[in-house]
């Protein structure tokens, strides 16, 4: 849509809701009614309205649109006359440019002002960014009928000439121009613009009309010419140079073809507006909801004649649902589809249509449309197409669409205006609704409160809570049977007590300490020792609050909830947690006394057995040594039994059965802006279990999980089962050879910082904010996989995500799956490059290729393998490269290595095995993908396919 156009179509819609929903004017009135009004507000009828005297409908469309768009403008009056004169220096007729300069006189601008202003130049493009500059350097331009300081003054007149002119640069300042001043400020801006251009059009129109006859310009005229003689001599030039610009016979002919073309066009418009206008009423009959919709497509698709109209609703997370629709027999009825339009996630793209964008698309296959947009509407039959916003405010509502299904359509812009217009009432009819309903709401909700007011009369007595109302001598007024209840003493009893007879020993605070910031306050709260009437202490949660009555305190009503028993269990709870915290201390400490004992007894035994010829007192010493390493580890033992804590009953138990189960209370409950992944191999192991511990350890980490993806995310939960070697058991101390089921639980959130990873197990550490953890959830999940004989490894990158492994030993009685048990496959002397920042990982990767016949470099970060690779890189028949190290990271030095030789064999290894990691080992060029912790078959197993079968690389899962 074209300025014009835009500026026309703002023009009509204002006029026709000041004509028919402001005002309140008849839509019939005689010229004489209308004029009798215009007088009213000028004190005179200005001649500009003389040819519209004879159409009753045009003179008053014409004078509504000046008394919206001009007379109750809010704009200041003096910017309003400056910019109409300017502005009409570019109309062939002077009377417009001639009567504002005049009304600029008694403004208080000068005569020599008023030339200055008219033989100022057009702006160009950098005067209007040094204005907008300094617009934008005001922190609110209010626009409010007040006059504006002289320099903003002259900084938004600029603006909005160079807005009016209409050049091809001017898009990009109107979009900042609106941003500055906000869509209403702005709105009045471009209502008035088009008020003037309208106002210049209907004089051309009917050039005949005298300005000398304008009361305005019989007022102040001569004034203004003898003041400035100058100004005489360019009103002249001008009526001479439009004399000389007047055009020939044959082009005034034209002219008034063209005249009588655009009458019979208003004509079509006031008709048309008609119609809209008793569409909008029928609409906004009702205040249901789904009436005005059905309504609304029903009647837009018999005031265009289309084969197909409905209503398109967001919702929240900007996908939506087709609400209602109208369609003819022979098209495809789509009400009820749900349909998801990339274009609105964007809130960019959504600003479009918020700003009143209407998307018109004559034919599908013409058009230059996306192939997916293309596609869309063709599963939908949709030839022709037309989409108006719903705004309501500054949120978009939902969409308002017109189809052509069985053939093209080109589309007129009265059509999209009505469209436009019909979309306004609509979303105001809406808004009516939804206040409608809020208010029926509201009602509801009070008549529930009183019913509720009169439930909780009677509940007075049926509380267990004890309420007491005192007088301002703490005397006791009322007594509830909760207060009965609690303390002994019947009704007639309380009521001649005082408050001071319920206090314990040693309050924490007196009675009339407890008044005085109740007389200050409005209330108190805080807890108080009381006693009973056999002389029994309780502890009671008090709270105080002043009634008053004529705004005076006449008495207080004070609640009591008895919570000696809740504060009996709160220290047993925190007993408790001191328990937790002595097994967590007991256990690092036994941990670290088995690792001073174990080589003290090996040293003991290996003695033994190396020095057979020792003495009787050697042999006997060293016994002693190993006699009493063995009680020391015995006492480690017994500590290390308080630390795990009693165990759960426990029976053979299939964790795919209880990972279902939690499959449905995370569908259920957690937040659907988080996407669940859930992969359980075939013919899963049995372990021995109790099930509820495990079911909260699970829960547990899922918990953890979604607290991580506050945005949203995908969680992912897999298990598996798992043959762990030796080689895999020395990578963790935690775990031992064997058959284990494999619990995985990632999730895709804010990840966990380096420097606090190794805490998250601690009792009581959390990294979340204050109140929403108490951090005993992982030391509770460590403790019970523990207790079940397994271990639970974590891995994790800020910003990329967590993934917690959870190993259960796996248990005879139920058919195991066959693991790969073949000879390892052995290596032919080739020179393999192990990089990895963990010693033990290292030494022990080098010993288990040296066993199966390779030769092994090391280093223990991304420099020194690059080093060591450029020394020896006609050796190195592939590397092995840890992900995450310090000083430089995998993936940097993989890329170094990949320049120094385009076709050197890599294989990545990271403990986070995240297809977000594998996908970026992939793109960077290496051979294979292996996640830790890995066993010597799968290394050997990776290793092998490298270096034989190089010209497809793989994941480690595939080999």
């Amino acid at each position: 849509m074209t300025n014009s156009e835009q500026i026309e179509s703002v023009t009509s819609q204002v006029a026709n809701s000041a004509l028919h929903l402001e005002t309140g004017v008849p839509f019939r009135r005689t010229s004489q009614q209308i004029k009798a009004e215009i007088e009213a507000a000028f004190g005179f009828v200005p001649p500009f309205f003389e040819p519209a005297e004879s159409t009753p409908q045009v003179l008053e469309n014409m004078w509504q649109q000046t008394l919206t768009a001009y007379v109750k403008n809010p704009l200041p009056a003096l910017f309003k006359e400056k910019l109409s004169a300017y502005l009409s220096r570019f109309c062939a007729v002077p009377y417009c440019m001639i009567c504002h300069s005049c009304t600029l006189r008694p403004l208080g601008l000068s005569a020599q002002q008023v030339l200055e202003l008219l033989e100022t130049a057009p702006p160009i493009e950098t005067d209007v960014d040094q204005h907008l500059a300094r617009l934008a350097a005001q922190p609110a331009l209010l626009l409010d009928g007040s006059a504006l300081p002289s320099e903003l003054e002259q900084s938004l007149l600029a603006c909005a000439i160079f807005i009016a002119l209409e050049h091809e640069q001017a898009e990009p300042y109107r979009l900042e121009l609106r941003r500055i001043l906000g869509v209403v400020n702005y709105q009045y801006l471009i209502v008035f613009i088009a008020y003037v251009k309208t106002c210049h059009v209907w004089m051309e129109a009917y050039p005949e009309v005298a300005y000398e006859a304008d009361q305005r310009v019989q007022k102040n005229l001569s004034f203004l010419l003898a003041d400035e003689p100058a100004l005489a001599d360019f009103f002249r030039n001008y009526r001479e140079r439009a004399k000389r610009e007047s055009q020939s016979r044959a082009e005034q002919l034209a002219e008034f073809a063209e005249r009588q073309r655009q009458e019979e066009v208003l004509r079509q418009q006031v008709a048309q507006e008609r119609l809209v206008m008793e569409i909008s009423q029928r609409i906004r009959r009702s205040l249901n909801l789904d009436e005005i919709l059905s309504t609304a497509v029903a009647e837009v698709r018999q005031l265009l004649d289309v084969d197909r109209v409905f209503i398109y609703r967001f919702e929240p997370d900007w996908s939506g649902i087709i609400a209602v629709e109208s369609v003819i027999a022979e098209c495809l009825s789509i009400e009820g589809t749900r349909i998801t339009d990339s274009f609105f996630v964007q809130p960019a793209t959504r600003e479009l249509y918020k700003q009143g964008r209407i998307q018109a698309i004559s034919d599908i296959d013409s058009e230059n449309l996306s192939n997916c947009h293309r596609d869309l509407l063709a599963r939908l039959q949709v030839r022709a197409n037309v989409v108006v916003p719903i705004v309501q405010g500054e949120q978009l509502w939902g969409l308002l669409v017109a189809n052509h299904c069985l053939a093209a359509r080109q589309w007129q812009a009265l059509e999209l205006t009505l469209l436009q217009h019909l979309a306004t009432q609509l979303a105001i009819a809406i808004q009516q609704s939804g206040l409608y309903q809020q208010v029926q709401a509201e009602l509801s909700e009070r008549r529930r409160s009183e019913e509720k007011i009169r439930e909780q009369a009677v509940l007075l007595d049926v509380t267990t809570d004890a309420i007491l109302v005192l007088n301002l001598d703490n005397q006791i007024l009322f007594w509830n049977k909760g207060a009965n209840q609690l303390y002994g003493w019947s009704t007639a009893e309380a009521l001649t007590m005082s408050a001071r007879d319920l206090l314990g020993q040693n309050p924490p605070l007196q009675l009339e300490e407890i008044q005085k910031m109740v007389v200050e306050t409005g209330k108190w709260q805080g807890e108080l020792p009381q006693l009973t009437k056999n002389g029994k202490e309780v502890l009671v949660e008090s709270r105080w609050t002043s009634v008053m009555a004529e705004g005076q305190l006449t008495s207080i009503l004070v609640v009591n909830t008895d919570i000696t028993q809740k504060k009996q269990l709160e220290r047993q709870f925190l007993h408790a947690q001191r328990l937790e915290s002595l097994g967590t201390l007991a256990g690092g400490i036994a941990h670290d006394l088995n690792n001073i004992l174990t080589p003290i007894l090996a040293i003991a035994q290996l003695l033994q057995l190396k020095l057979g010829d020792m003495d009787e007192s050697t042999q006997r010493f060293l016994k002693m040594q190993e006699t009493n390493a063995r009680r020391g580890a015995a006492l480690v033992n017994q500590v290390l039994s308080f630390a795990r804590g009693a165990e759960g009953k426990r029976v053979k138990l299939q964790v795919q059965h209880l990972l279902l189960e939690l499959k449905q209370i995370i569908d259920g409950t957690f937040p659907k802006a988080i996407a669940l992944r859930m992969d359980l191999e075939p013919h899963l192991w049995v372990t021995s279990a109790d099930a509820t511990q495990l079911h909260q350890v699970l829960m547990n980490l899922c918990v953890n999980a979604r607290d991580a993806m506050l945005e949203g995310g995908t969680l992912s939960i897999s298990a598996k089962n798992l043959l762990i070697d030796h080689t895999y058991a020395q990578m963790n101390l935690a775990a031992e050879a064997g058959s284990y089921i494999v619990i995985s639980v990632a999730d895709t959130g804010t990840g966990i910082a380096p420097e606090v990873i190794d805490r998250i197990f601690e009792p009581f550490f959390t990294t979340k904010e204050a109140g929403k953890g108490t951090g005993l959830g992982l030391s509770t999940v460590i403790g019970i996989v523990r207790n079940h004989g397994g271990f639970v490894n974590a891995y994790s990158e800020p910003g990329q995500g967590t993934e917690f492994k959870v190993y259960l030993p796996a248990v005879q009685g139920a058919e195991m799956q066959q693991i790969d048990q073949s000879e390892p496959l052995l290596g032919n002397g080739e020179l393999v490059l192990v990089v990895d920042d963990e010693v033990t990982i290292r030494e022990i990767t080098k010993a288990s290729l040296e066993t199966y016949r390779y030769t092994v470099l090391v280093a223990n970060d991304g420099i020194e393998a690059i080093a060591l690779y450029a020394q020896h890189k006609d050796r190195v028949s592939a590397v092995l490269m840890d992900m995450m190290m310090p000083n430089m990271a995998g993936l940097t030095a993989i890329g170094i290595l990949r320049r120094i030789n385009p076709l050197v064999k890599i294989i990545a290894v990271s403990g986070l095995s995240s297809t977000e990691k594998v996908t970026a080992a992939m793109e960077a060029g290496v051979s294979a993908f292996l996640s830790k912790p890995y066993t010597a078959q799968e290394l050997l197993k990776t290793l092998d396919s490298v270096l034989v079968k190089t010209k497809v690389p793989q994941h480690a899962s595939e080999v």
